[in-house]
């Protein structure tokens, strides 16, 4: 610290001036670069972070990588029959549920609109049933105490690498397995208002 000091008491008041600045263009830059990371609706990492993420992971594979993909059902209806408004309130529900699980080994991406992906490197299998059984009373949670008009439900689908895997197999199971529980979502009934 010394010598910072001492180097700044060199500096000519212009050249701290120009240091000060440099500060703040380097704070702004961080303040920016968190905005552009960060899907402004829900305030989880987007898309661009989710596809750096996974290059990341391709690169230096993991020991073992747990996969949820989640849907959010019905957006478009929300939208259409209550307005754009209910279909945001609608996806800031189900970013809160999510939030309920980040970190700890857990990084979810919206990956599009009523995507969103977690993320579990070096996780054990059974790690995925506790996040899963963590996020659905987190959702239960949000739909009970909401104002009763607007009921999240997401299907979700799992998959699980480990060894030599192939990451992109992971992936895509984990999505499959998502449409197979959208498809029995539907098949039940289950429309806006139900609690899943």
């Amino acid at each position: 610290m010394a010598a910072v000091d001492e180097l700044l008491s060199e500096l000519s008041d212009e050249g701290k001036s120009a240091l000060l600045l440099m500060r703040e263009m380097s704070d702004y830059y961080r303040r920016l670069l968190t905005k552009l990371e960060l899907d402004s609706l829900t305030g989880l990492p987007g898309s661009n972070k989710y596809h750096e993420f996974i290059a990341e992971l391709t690169a230096r594979p993991a020991n073992s990588v747990g996969f949820i993909v989640f849907d959010v059902n019905d957006l478009k209806r929300h939208n259409d029959t209550m307005g754009h408004h209910a279909g945001d309130l609608l996806l800031q529900r189900a970013a809160e549920s999510f939030h309920a699980v980040t970190g700890e080994g857990v990084r979810i991406f919206r990956t599009g609109g009523d995507e969103f992906v977690a993320v579990m490197p070096n996780c054990a299998e059974s790690d995925i049933d506790a996040v899963i059984a963590k996020w659905q009373e987190a959702l239960a949670r949000i739909n009970a105490n909401g104002d009763g008009l607007i009921r999240c439900t997401i299907a979700h689908g799992t998959a699980f690498g480990t060894g030599e895997y192939a990451l992109a197999d992971v992936m895509k199971f984990a999505d499959e397995r998502m449409y197979d529980d959208k498809r029995r979502m539907k098949e039940s009934g289950l429309k806006i208002g139900d609690v899943r």
